[in-house]
């Protein structure tokens, strides 16, 4: 039953993960430009280190959900990582 449950919750996360990128750029696109919109886009987990950083104090709201999201990103790489 544990094992269905994480499997639930985390097969979520692909689809939370996309959402929150879509976020993440657009922040990107409207708080740094073009180009800082382009390399968000392109190389994501720098992207979303750097917005998060960089809107701490700002926007509370997007820096709670990029914590939870990158420790969700933790825990989803060490059960469903590589398994070979």
């Amino acid at each position: 039953m544990k094992n269905i449950l994480i499997i639930l919750v985390f097969s979520v996360f692909p689809i939370t993960a996309i959402i929150f990128h879509l976020w993440t750029t657009y922040i990107a696109f409207s708080e740094g430009g073009f180009l800082s919109g382009i390399f968000t886009m392109c190389f994501p987990v720098i992207g979303e280190i750097y917005w998060m950083i960089k809107m701490w104090g700002e926007n509370d709201t997007y820096t709670t959900i990029a914590i939870i999201h990158l420790i969700g990103a933790f825990f989803y790489a060490i059960l469903f990582g590589n398994k070979n």
